[in-house]
């Protein structure tokens, strides 16, 4: 908020506090005084009810008509102030609502030039990129480009580097999703081009976009609130990847289905969690040990035994893979978001 408006801002709220100073004393006066006029008009009442003589009855008369004038003058003060206090809040809304359009104003023409700024870095790296791109061209010879593809055709330099580029985009910015065929030299593909339009100048009619819709707030054309994107959160759900593991002495733990799990072979592949957990527990290893040798040289080194082995028979490891694919799940959304927060 610019400091002529802050200032105005202040006055006004300075203003509407007096306003209510004023009020409440007003209020009080006015209860004290309605005390005031009852014992007047009582006295009154009580004289000419009484006969008194005229003097008195007078009297009487010009105290009722001095607290009762008194008391209409408050009235019509209290009634003056919330007139002016109505005022004064109508013009603090006013100015809350201006100073919130300005904020959303500026916020859009201050983006706007951000924007800007960094489509023309995009620009400049683009323009990097397209040199590297030709001489990746002119590096390659025929000779070599005769034999990057063999099973569809003969590629050109540029062919491949046109590969590369798509493939090295596609590798760097996943979420880019570029539909384009890379070996349009094959006789069975269906190749569709990607329109390429200058960063710098979408974003210069991005930003002059933005700058109208801060002049049209400003002159209340439109409202201050506007669409606000929200990205989709990603997927927290940690991997699903496997170790092998050699059993020494059979265990069972609670598997991601919350099914009661047996582990008896003498070598298997387990989720990584349970894998570890076993492992620290003395009960597998992950390599073929002298415990684990010991522990199946009757049996043989690839046999099965889990028929002649019961639940008693196991050795509980006290771990529930699905509690901990929830709690591993909220822990990486938590750093996540963390992490939101303190780049905004």
């Amino acid at each position: 908020m610019p400091k002529s408006k802050a200032f105005a801002m202040s006055t006004i709220e300075t203003e509407l506090a007096n306003l209510l100073t004023t009020r409440t004393n007003l209020q009080a006066r006015q209860a004290a005084q309605a005390v005031e006029v009852e014992q007047a008009v009582a006295t009154r009442r009580r004289l000419l009810i009484e006969g008194g003589d005229a003097a008195a009855i007078a009297e009487a008369e010009r105290a009722c008509r001095e607290i009762e004038g008194t008391a209409y003058g408050i009235t019509d003060a209290l009634s003056e102030i919330e007139r002016c206090i109505t005022e004064a809040e109508a013009r603090i809304e006013a100015a809350r609502v201006d100073a919130e359009r300005e904020r959303v104003a500026g916020g859009l023409e201050q983006n706007a030039s951000e924007i800007e700024a960094a489509a023309a870095s995009l620009t400049k790296t683009l323009a990097a990129v397209a040199k590297a791109h030709g001489m990746l061209a002119i590096t390659i010879s025929g000779a070599a480009a005769g034999q990057y593809d063999p099973a569809y055709g003969t590629a050109s330099p540029v062919d491949i580097a046109n590969a590369l580029v798509l493939q090295g985009l596609v590798h760097a910015m996943p979420g880019l999703e570029v539909h384009a065929e890379i070996n349009p030299w094959s006789l069975y593909s269906l190749r569709q081009p990607v329109e390429g339009t200058d960063p710098a100048a979408t974003a210069s009619g991005f930003g002059q976009r933005l700058r109208e819709i801060a002049g049209s707030i400003r002159r209340q054309e439109i409202g201050q609130d506007l669409p606000v994107h929200h990205d989709a959160l990603p997927d927290f759900t940690p991997a699903s990847d496997e170790m092998q593991v050699f059993v020494i002495s059979p265990f069972q733990y609670i598997g991601a289905d919350r099914v009661p799990t047996m582990v008896t072979s003498p070598s298997t592949h387990l989720p990584r969690p349970v894998a570890q957990r076993a492992i620290e527990l003395g009960v597998a290893t992950d390599y073929q040990s002298r415990e684990w040798q010991a522990a199946h040289q009757d049996a043989g080194l690839h046999a099965s035994v889990r028929g002649s082995v019961g639940w008693d028979d196991c050795v509980d490891i006290e771990f529930d893979l699905a509690a901990w694919r929830r709690a591993e799940t909220e822990r990486q959304r938590s750093t996540w978001l963390t992490d939101q927060r303190q780049a905004a």
